[in-house]
């Protein structure tokens, strides 16, 4: 009499338990996860604009997965502090970090002694987008076209100087960047944030100053300063008129990215969870207006590309800084 074949003989025969087809390894941890509270550490101080964006999107990055998601602020250091301790949390996807080209481009790369290794000590999560920067110059000054700014520069008998908000900024390595590829020489200034440097270039202390395009906003629309160029893949729809670096024959066409990151180790299925939810995140009103007000140009990957990405904005960053022998104490 021939056995009935029946779905446990079928799968004894092919060597299957019946218990594999359960979830189980990285599948299991998906489906169970999250298991308790998100946490996303914070590397920059409370009120910024990375915390306000990153607040903003909990709510609803909480109502996609179903657990409560906290932000803990932990600044310093190039946001070198906070990154460091998302680094060494456990890669189960209950913590995240809110990376930035700033921390994890820069700080491995200009530090002479980095806590961690971009590459080796996290996996790339989901991208926010990135940051606009542009260059901008006092209302009175003579350059009226980024051409011109070029010009004067490779003219003039001694360097035209820069402002950044910081030492190691990649405001200061955009500035780098520009400097290699239009081949140029700048005098740099550096200062302590975005605030007192669009106060040096008001009152004319420097030539001119690489910014986030939300802090120039209102002074060029006051008519105090001038853009000349931003950084960006395309005209930004709310400057029009306003050059590309890279239409103008300057490859440079992104600022500084944004997004998150987890432990290296965190279980794939995990991430790729994460992934959807977040980018379902962006996506929710309250929070495209954010990131409208903040200028900022959106992206969306999967973790894979995303990866990608990230891997190759550290080797980018890292080639100005090598070329420009940038290193900082911290």
């Amino acid at each position: 009499m021939n056995e009935a074949l029946t779905r446990r003989t079928v799968l004894a025969r092919l060597g299957i338990g019946v218990t594999s087809l359960a979830p189980t390894g990285i599948w299991a941890q998906a489906t169970a996860f999250p298991s308790g509270p998100i946490k996303i550490i914070m590397p920059w101080a409370a009120g910024g604009g990375g915390d306000v964006l990153v607040r903003a999107m909990t709510s609803a990055i909480s109502q996609r997965l179903g657990q409560p998601v906290i932000v803990d602020n932990r600044p310093g250091a190039i946001g070198t502090i906070g990154s460091l301790v998302a680094a060494r949390s456990p890669a189960d996807g209950h913590t995240l970090v809110y990376g930035t080209a700033d921390s994890h481009s820069i700080a491995p790369h200009i530090l002479k002694s980095s806590p961690y290794d971009s590459k080796k000590d996290f996996v790339a999560v989901a991208p926010i987008g990135f940051t606009p920067l542009t260059l901008i110059v006092h209302a009175a000054h003579p350059a009226k076209t980024f051409d011109q700014y070029l010009q004067m520069a490779r003219q003039a008998k001694e360097p035209m100087t820069y402002g950044s908000w910081g030492q190691g900024s990649s405001g200061q390595i955009t500035m780098e960047a520009l400097k290699q590829k239009a081949r140029i020489d700048l005098l740099h200034i550096p200062y302590n944030g975005t605030a007192p440097l669009m106060q040096a270039q008001l009152s004319n202390q420097v030539s001119s100053a690489i910014i986030p395009v939300l802090v120039a906003d209102q002074h060029v629309k006051a008519g105090t300063v001038r853009m000349l160029a931003v950084t960006a893949r395309e005209r930004l729809s709310a400057f029009p008129d306003v050059p590309i670096m890279k239409e103008m024959g300057v490859e440079i066409d992104m600022g500084p990215w944004l997004g998150f990151l987890a432990p290296s180790g965190t279980p794939t299925a995990v991430v790729e969870k994460l992934n959807a939810a977040i980018t379902a995140s962006i996506a929710e009103p309250q929070v495209s207006e954010v990131m409208k007000k903040m200028t900022m140009v959106i992206d969306k990957m999967n973790p894979v590309d995303y990866q990608k990405f990230v891997n190759s904005e550290y080797d980018r960053w890292g080639s100005y800084i090598r070329t420009a022998k940038i290193t900082m104490d911290i």
